[in-house]
Formats: structure tokens, sequence, C-alpha cells
């Protein structure tokens, strides 16, 4: 009987969304026992004395190091957190059914509509720029931490409202949380943003996945991921992409913000052409 143990991030969401996962793999493979494993960046081992200035790591490397020391066997990502960042000798093994990727407007308990006197907060440079197209009264002032953290400088008055991921709100049951709700078209998500990936060193097979990856999560994957390596500084600069899948075609949208000006194109192709369509988006949009 084959024993897994999954890697995640150690806190709420990611463990709820692991879980979530474990029980679709548990359902297409019910012979395979798996261990969930919640992995703190507390956990990094502490680096050698070089006479050099320590290195800030990411968690996302902290998993990885797990994986590659065999402490543990499969990892599950957020695409959008993961992007083009997988070690060598790792591989994304299976891309799992997409989640829901509109954003929605919070508002303070009790308030109508947000005050000019106080920032919108949102996350991420790419939706920042987005968001001040909707607001352009507004100030957009980035915000970090978990969503019920940020929900409480909201309602203590930091901020005249967020904007934040539909499914964070819901997984977390604050539905009743949510106001106006943006289209993928009106605020394009981060390339991969919902696509759950599972990752495993090269050269291991696991068998259970292949009743979890998701054909139209990996096509859409790889348009996303190939329009955004085609960009010099994906990491910082405010790019988006979504693709979704209508009438055997790929639909890709994608969003770039040089620091001058916005473009938003939206292109189509065979589903066979995903890569192709991302890279040629990115180079339309480029020039």
């Amino acid at each position: 009987m084959e024993r897994i143990r999954i890697g995640c991030h150690e806190d709420k969401l990611a463990i709820i969304h692991t879980r979530r996962i474990m029980q679709d793999i548990k359902r297409a493979d019910s012979a395979c026992q798996l261990d969930l494993m919640p992995i703190s960046a507390a956990e990094e081992p502490v680096q050698e004395q070089t006479g050099q200035p320590p290195v800030e790591e990411k968690p996302i490397c902290v998993l990885q190091r797990a994986l590659l020391e065999k402490r543990i066997d499969q990892v599950v990502y957020d695409l959008a957190e993961l992007q083009h960042n997988l070690a060598p000798g790792l591989k994304i093994a299976a891309y799992c059914t997409r989640l829901n990727v509109k954003h929605t407007l919070v508002l303070p308990i009790g308030a109508q509509q947000p005050e000019l006197d106080r920032p919108i907060g949102v996350s991420g440079v790419h939706r920042r720029v987005q968001v001040g197209s909707f607001y352009p009264r507004y100030d957009i002032a980035p915000i970090r931490g978990d969503v019920h953290s940020r929900l409480k400088r909201l309602d203590r008055g930091d901020y005249s409202a967020l904007i934040l991921p539909c499914d964070e709100l819901f997984l977390l049951g604050l539905r009743n949380r949510s106001g106006r709700i943006f289209t993928e078209q009106e605020i394009v998500p981060a390339a991969g943003q919902g696509i759950f990936a599972i990752v495993t060193r090269i050269g291991e097979p696991h068998y259970c996945l292949s009743g979890v990856d998701d054909f139209e999560s990996r096509c859409c994957a790889k348009a996303e991921l190939a329009f955004l390596k085609q960009f010099k500084n994906p990491g910082a600069d405010p790019i988006a992409a979504f693709a979704k899948i209508e009438e055997n075609e790929i639909v890709l949208t994608g969003f770039y913000n040089d620091g001058k000006q916005s473009v938003k194109k939206q292109m189509n192709a065979p589903i066979a052409e995903a890569a192709k369509l991302g890279e040629h988006l990115a180079n339309v949009i480029l020039n």
C-alpha cells in the first residue's frame, strides 16, 4: 500500500486546499495512504557561517528542500506562487481543477461604499494597477497578511475597502463579506492563480495523481506561464494572464503595465497551441 507524505505551507488556507486535494486523490485511488505534513519557514536548516551576509530565502524553498531531502513525497502549491521557481530535480506531476479566480470588493462592516479619506487595500502590483482604473479617485495601497488580519485592519479603519480573491473568503466561511465581484477580464488574475500544482521528484511515479490531473488546467497553465515567461521582470512588474477553454479553443487574456500605460488584450488559438498562444500574445503586447 502506497503511503504518501504531502507537504504544504503551514497556514490555514494552504492546509484547507491541501486537505481538499487529498480528498480528491483518495476518491481517485482509495488504496493510497496520505499524510498531511505542514511545513513552516522556521523548519529551514540554519546555514553554515561563510563570512557572507545571510541570504533570505522564501518559504517556497523550504518546501522544495524538504521534497529534495525526501522528508516529504509531494508538495501542493498555488501555481501563481510557484510559477517558474522550481528547483532542479523536481517536476509538476499534476494540475488540479482550477478554483474561482474572481476578485471581490470588501467593505468595513456596515459601510455602503469606500470612503475617499482612506485607501483601498490591494495585494499584488498587478491587482493594484487594475483596481486603480475602477477607483481613480482613491488611493490604492498595498496590504499584506492573511485574510483575517486584513479584515481586522479594514474594520478598525485603516482602509476604506479591500480587494480580495473570492475563493479565499468563501473557503474561510466569509462569503457574507463579499461585495461587488469583478470578472476575470475586469481584474485579470496572476498567471496560474487558482490552479493547484502537485510537485514531485523527477523519476518517481505517483500513479495516484492520474485521477486528479486536470487537462483544462494543464493547458491553461501552459498558456499563462508561457505568456509570463516573455517578460523581463515577471516577479515585480504588473503582469497578469488568464486562460479558459471555449469550444475546443483556448482563449487567453493578458495584461501588462510598463509604468506609463496599461495594455490588456485577448487572443485565441487551438488548444494544442497553448504555449505558442502565450508567447504570441506577450509579444503583441510588448510590441
